[in-house]
């Protein structure tokens, strides 16, 4: 069959549009955060890019025959179940993985295993155009104040280093999540992975490069970090501290792309081989598998849609906070517990001050949800966790942390999680099930329970919570 006969253009336009409509929602997503992000904005010419390296080969294109395969109905179904378990859990990144996973099975389904061989990378590439990489901030700013510092010795600058923050006798900086460098670590793989494959025909060669291009901007920006800190050393904290140190660093990034380019053109070989491998002329009749094949991909995809259109998704309201008779809102607090757009919430005291707090959520809502970045048990500005305990109290699974800030002062904290009849302490464990019981139609909500005291009465903190939360968990009864 041939790709390029009009049944099969037709066949293959069918199944993109259906797998379009049932990701529509991961692919505007993608496109979101393309938009509004500078570290992800190459996402828009991914795409363009993989089109581009097929038909660079369009004269084999023409005559290329295409054998549909069964086969990649198994990545499709999984990439469809990881995409249900994404939506119920509200995992982006992962329901963007799916997204385009399951594109490229389709591809591979209609292709056939010599054609999808032979695109392979135009294919792979595609995965540069989902969002991810963010995780990687923390340990990318640890690395960048490590070779900082490491520098600032050798060149003979007393330094003191706390966390992330660089002490010099001119001044204080700080490594922020805008100098980790992910920005240019992202960048630079994507261009690093497209010139080793343009430009090498040995496997082993392009390998190195990528992982070239994946060290060299980690360590550039360690560089940049260094010489920030050495302007502004130098010129008594006039220059380098504000927003031009961003300006440099792109000029610097610049500078570290051609350096790279460079360092690569070094080894470009002559002419890379392409692969090649005869048409199967057997196959220019339509397949007798596509009817079949495309009939269960179809089914697969509607079948996705159908569940998740009937997935119960709750509305959270504007004004979700209640009150409990006879106790009173707090107003004010140190604690610094915050969940947000809960479908109902309470935050109320005890006679001795010792606080309540309480939120209900939808195991999938059309906004906010129970486990997420935004949501924190304590203020981790204010509060550092000195002890943590986890232990059974009335057969729910808890937790104890006892807090402590700079000025010394305390704060116990028991809390716990539940959906449906069990209790958590681990958040991901609670997002995990959360979703187990949405697709499974065991549970379609779930709640925090979280009490807190800063005075203990000369009891042990612990046995304090635990007797708050008994008498908290009462009131709660009545609200819930």
């Amino acid at each position: 069959m041939l790709v390029t006969s009009t049944r099969f253009l037709g066949f293959l336009s069918l199944l993109i549009c259906g797998w379009l409509v049932l990701y529509w929602q991961g692919v505007v997503a993608m496109e979101e955060i393309w938009r509004r992000s500078d570290t992800f904005a190459h996402g828009y010419f991914i795409l363009p890019i993989s089109l581009w390296l097929i038909y660079r080969d369009r004269a084999f294109l023409k005559s290329a025959v295409a054998a549909p395969t069964a086969i990649a109905l198994l990545p499709l179904f999984g990439s469809c179940f990881i995409w249900l378990f994404a939506y119920a859990a509200d995992i982006n990144v992962l329901l963007q993985l799916a997204t385009v996973f399951s594109l490229i099975s389709i591809l591979w389904m209609c292709l056939g295993h010599q054609l999808t061989w032979r695109y392979k990378f135009p294919l792979a590439y595609l995965l540069f155009a989902v969002p991810m990489g963010e995780n990687l901030i923390p340990l990318l700013q640890d690395v960048t104040a490590w070779i900082t510092v490491f520098l600032l010795k050798v060149h003979g600058i007393p330094v003191f280093r706390d966390g992330l923050y660089i002490q010099i006798p001119n001044g204080l900086f700080e490594v922020a999540v805008a100098c980790s460098g992910i920005r240019y670590l992202i960048a630079s793989m994507a261009v690093g992975t497209l010139f080793a494959y343009l430009s090498y025909s040995s496997f082993k060669k392009q390998i190195i490069f990528i992982v070239f291009s994946f060290v060299l901007p980690i360590i550039a920006n360690g560089i940049r970090a260094y010489l920030i800190v050495i302007i502004a050393h130098y010129s008594d904290m006039k220059y380098a501290t504000g927003a031009d140190h961003l300006v440099y660093g792109w000029i610097f990034f610049g500078f570290v792309i051609m350096l790279m380019f460079w360092v690569g053109g070094k080894f470009v070989d002559s002419e890379a081989n392409k692969a090649t491998f005869t048409s199967n002329e057997a196959g220019k009749h339509f397949n007798s598998k596509v009817l079949p094949t495309g009939l269960i991909a179809g089914l697969f995809l509607i079948g996705t849609w159908s569940i998740q259109h009937n997935l119960p998704v709750i509305q959270a309201p504007e004004e979700p906070q209640i009150d409990i008779a006879g106790l009173k809102n707090v107003e004010s607090s140190n604690w610094g517990i915050n969940f947000e757009q809960p479908v109902r919430k309470a935050h109320v005291k005890l006679e001795q001050g010792e606080e309540i707090f309480y939120a209900k959520y939808g195991n999938k809502q059309n906004s906010g949800e129970l486990v997420n970045h935004a949501n924190k048990l304590y203020n981790h500005d204010a509060w550092t966790v000195v002890e943590r305990v986890t232990f059974e109290l009335e057969s729910r699974k808890v937790r104890f942390l006892l807090l402590r800030n700079t000025a010394g002062r305390e704060r116990g904290v028991i809390y716990w999680y539940k959906v449906g009849d069990l209790t958590f302490v681990n958040s991901a464990f609670t997002k995990l099930y959360q979703a187990f019981s949405l697709l499974s139609g065991q549970a379609d909500v779930a709640e925090v329970f979280a009490f807190s005291t800063e005075q203990f009465d000369g009891a042990e903190p612990i046995e304090k919570l635990k007797s708050i939360a008994r008498t908290g968990q009462l009131q709660l009864e009545a609200i819930r």
